[in-house]
């Protein structure tokens, strides 16, 4: 199959599905990124591939972990469903989203925001 056979493919089994036209049009286009960039179509590639394309995405492209597994998804698709091969999934892991927690103010940070207002009712508004 050529590269262009493969995307026509995908779109075909992405509308048999009922998915969204939002993931059709994302997922064309994660995998059109795919095989351009190895300048190859999807069925000469494999998990090594994926893997290395995944990695590029985090290193250099410096892409969020979201936007990693929305590449990861369509990669599945493609693989599982469209290409009717099985991967190994333990080989092609979702990239984990590290929450960053908000910054907690000191007592002495917080004292000086209640000092800090001029009037009574500031005051209690902070307060409650």
């Amino acid at each position: 199959m050529t590269k262009e056979q493969i995307l026509q493919q995908l779109n075909f089994d992405i509308e048999l599905r009922g998915l969204s036209k939002n993931t059709q049009d994302e997922y064309y286009t994660k995998v059109k990124l795919f095989q351009n960039h190895f300048n190859k179509p999807a069925t000469e590639l494999n998990v090594r591939h994926i893997r290395e394309f995944l990695h590029y995405l985090i290193t250099e492209k410096k892409l969020t972990s979201e936007s990693v597994n929305t590449y990861n998804s369509a990669l599945r698709f493609l693989y599982g469903v469209t290409l009717n091969i099985t991967l190994n999934y333990k080989q092609i892991p979702r990239h984990r989203h590290h929450r960053k927690f908000p910054e907690i103010l000191t007592k002495e940070e917080i004292q000086a925001i209640f000092d800090a207002c001029d009037n009574l009712r500031d005051k209690c508004i902070l307060m409650t």
